[in-house]
């Protein structure tokens, strides 16, 4: 029985973590605990970060979160930012290949194209790739396997050149993943559903189209696709670090745990690089998958075995700003994703100036690019100077910007994205049944339930529910 009050102590600053910090403070049946959040870089925010750029705020991480589930949204409420939220100026979506944009069709669902007239028309497709498709209207059902790639059901029923054209740089393109290691059930879930539900996946997915839309309890009615703020996303990480202080957290930078052991008494000691020791009756661990592993590897070996096991993906943004007179045209649209089959060191262009209203005040035409994939470190070879003139070329060639940025910005995030390969979900699984004998320590963070910012929050808020009612459970013994 806890006869003092409680003492949590959250591992690991970046959004989950500060969302987990932030729910504890609000307390669930009469507990309250004493929150400390314990920070390895000198900064908060963790892949969230907004620097400026050309004088306006920029980010170097995530542009935007998805507000059509509810995360997210609320506490932006919570925290009094909701009403400084802004939609995107444009939508349109552009595909950089065969040697020239072409536009997404509208009837697309997750690079699914469920008419084949549309597709016909943008030219992402050879005539034979269509034809291909269009089988899938025809082909007897196959078994896929207890958890199958996204390859492995796609390219079974529409054929390989939609997998490696439409749907690995939509899908693949979020996860910096491929097509043929990602589990379709992990990232696509809605596409796993409606595999399961007909013969042919081009129907299926019709047929859910054809159904009137329902809210669900994970769904912001009329929202648009994406949210930001003015100032960027890292003034949500600003807000919650004021919500934190105002609430008496204790909150240390620069601060690594390097030790993580379990108590006699059930509780947990944590020994920090600057010999620091904190002793907290639950922990919260929000950190990437192979440093948890380090941490829990002298009490918990098997869910540490199954945490080194989850590998990640490293990215980089490339921030260029060019003077107007260099862009030829306007650009109307988000920006474009380029197929990897293509060989192009770009992954996507998201061209910021024209995307969000707030930095359309700049006297520079903004973009920023994104390099590297699984698989793919090309990018983190080269120098900054080297990637930003690769870069530079390939904006040439697909734009035909004329002359040379007059701003630029590098942010490398190395093993930043992790894969959700085929069996990702049981692997969750079996993390959290072996967790259950470590009561008063739980995880959160990308490498389980979600990689988005709204996920990552929800996951950091669910892991201090599931704190809070162990320490409510224990209390009352």
């Amino acid at each position: 029985m806890i006869h003092e009050t409680p003492h949590i102590v959250v591992v690991g600053g970046g959004i989950s973590g500060l969302a987990a910090a932030y729910r504890l403070t609000q307390g669930k049946d009469g507990v309250q605990p004493r929150v400390t959040l314990l920070e390895a870089d000198t900064r908060l925010g963790g892949k969230i970060r907004t620097d400026m750029f050309a004088g306006l705020p920029v980010d170097a991480g995530p542009d935007a979160f998805l507000a059509r589930v509810p995360w997210a949204v609320a506490l932006c409420r919570q925290l009094g930012l909701e009403k400084d939220l802004i939609a995107p100026a444009e939508s349109k979506t552009w595909f950089w290949t065969h040697r020239r944009l072409r536009r997404l069709p509208d009837d697309l669902v997750m690079g699914i194209p469920t008419s084949p007239f549309s597709i016909a028309r943008t030219g992402i497709l050879s005539p034979a790739g269509i034809m291909r498709a269009g089988l899938d209207l025809v082909l007897p059902a196959r078994p896929y396997g207890p958890d199958p790639t996204v390859e492995q059901v796609i390219g079974t029923r529409l054929g390989r050149e939609v997998v490696e054209r439409l749907v690995e740089p939509l899908i693949g393109g979020i996860f910096a993943g491929r097509a043929d290691h990602l589990s379709l059930a992990a990232t696509a879930p809605h596409l796993a559903q409606a595999a399961k539900k007909q013969r042919s996946l081009i129907l299926s997915l019709r047929a859910q189209q054809r159904k009137k839309p329902q809210q669900t309890k994970t769904s912001v009615p009329d929202a648009p696709a994406f949210y930001s703020l003015p100032d960027g996303l890292g003034a949500l990480i600003q807000r919650l670090a004021e919500a934190l202080e105002e609430r008496a957290v204790t909150v240390r930078l620069g601060t690594q745990v390097e030790d993580l052991t379990r108590l006699a008494d059930g509780r947990y000691q944590l020994v920090c690089s600057d010999q620091t020791v904190f002793c907290a009756n639950g922990v919260i661990l929000a950190t990437p998958a192979w440093t948890t592993a380090k941490l829990v590897q002298s009490f918990a070996p098997a869910v540490a075995e199954e945490l080194a096991a989850i590998t990640y993906s490293s990215a980089i943004v490339v921030t260029l700003g060019y003077k107007p007179s260099a862009v030829p045209g306007a650009l109307k649209g988000v920006g474009f994703l380029a197929p990897r089959v293509d060989g192009r060191l770009l992954t996507a262009c998201t061209w910021a100036t024209s995307k969000w209203p707030h930095l359309s005040r700049s006297d520079l035409v903004i973009f920023r690019c994104s390099v590297g994939r699984l698989g793919d470190e090309r990018g983190l070879q080269l120098s900054d100077e080297a990637l930003v003139q690769r870069v530079h070329s390939e904006l040439e060639e697909a734009l035909g910007v004329r002359s040379q940025p007059v701003e630029v910005r590098v942010s490398r995030w190395e093993r930043t994205f992790p894969q959700y390969d085929s069996g990702h979900q049981e692997r969750v699984k079996r993390i959290e049944r072996a967790l259950t004998a470590c009561s008063g320590l739980t995880l959160a963070g990308a490498a389980y339930h979600g990689i988005g910012v709204p996920a990552c929050i929800h996951d950091g808020e669910e892991a201090a529910q599931r704190l809070l009612g162990n320490l409510s459970a224990e209390m009352t013994k």
